[in-house]
């Protein structure tokens, strides 16, 4: 048990460092969500006025939709660096040597969940310096910081996946496109009672939109608002289910 934690462990400090080179690269997913954020809040201001609104402001009512986007793109470079490290042979060292198979696996999670919350805390530092506020307090901020950071660990597979089932980076980094379509397919930008019909039935099928809705609940509302547990129930059914088909592709890329 105590070399599996130390195999972890060294190999998550390995996987951390290469998020910092070059620190540049991190800039892209830190600007974009901010960048929509303060468009959209100001473009569409004026559906606060629409019957059927919550009773908060555009910009207040979408503030989770930026921290989400920050973590959620967070996820995306487990894959790329995980087709890396096959392509010049590192991963086939890491496999000669005796240390256990999962923890490869944990260590790119804890990688992503790492990077997931500092993209998350670069975001909400501003956000919190024009004004939103976070009904749930500090305790809201761990709890909405938990279900995304569980959530990103989970889509992270997916890159991980195509990594071990390709070996093509290319393919890989192309992945990235989904993450547009599962994002505004949902209620990220207009409360579901205002969606056309087909929209809305998109939207309930979406699982993101359950993230968005229990980050958004977190925010707007309380503790008693159903939408954070079906939030974390969402992300941590969403990350056994991922993890598990990861480690599937991991067992049968060693065959």
């Amino acid at each position: 048990m105590t070399t599996f934690f130390s195999d972890w462990y060294y190999l998550s400090i390995r996987n951390i460092r290469q998020i910092w080179r070059p620190l540049m690269a991190l800039i892209p997913s830190l600007f974009i969500p901010l960048f929509f954020f303060f468009v959209n809040s100001n473009s569409f201001s004026a559906f606060s006025r629409l019957k059927g609104f919550p009773p908060v402001s555009y910009q207040q009512f979408i503030a989770p939709v930026a921290i989400f986007t920050a973590i959620f793109f967070s996820s995306g470079n487990a894959g790329i660096e995980l087709v890396q490290d096959i392509s010049n042979g590192y991963l086939k060292k890491l496999l000669i040597m005796p240390i256990h198979r999962l923890t490869i696996v944990l260590a790119r999670l804890t990688e992503v969940a790492v990077l997931a919350i500092f993209q998350g805390a670069v975001v909400l530092v501003p956000l919190l310096i024009i004004g939103i506020r976070i009904n749930t307090g500090v305790l809201g901020v761990i709890a909405m910081f938990a279900m995304l950071v569980l959530f990103a660990m989970a889509w992270s597979c997916i890159g991980m996946i195509m990594a071990l089932r390709t070996q093509n980076a290319r393919l890989v980094q192309s992945m990235f496109i989904l993450v547009f379509p599962f994002l505004y397919l949902t209620t990220s930008q207009t409360p579901k009672n205002l969606l056309p019909k087909w929209y809305a039935t998109v939207a309930s099928l979406n699982p993101v939109t359950y993230i968005i809705e229990g980050t958004r609940a977190l925010v707007l509302d309380g503790w008693g608002n159903p939408a954070i547990w079906e939030g974390f129930l969402t992300a941590g059914i969403l990350f056994c289910v991922m993890v598990g088909f990861t480690l599937n592709s991991f067992r049968s890329a060693l065959k």
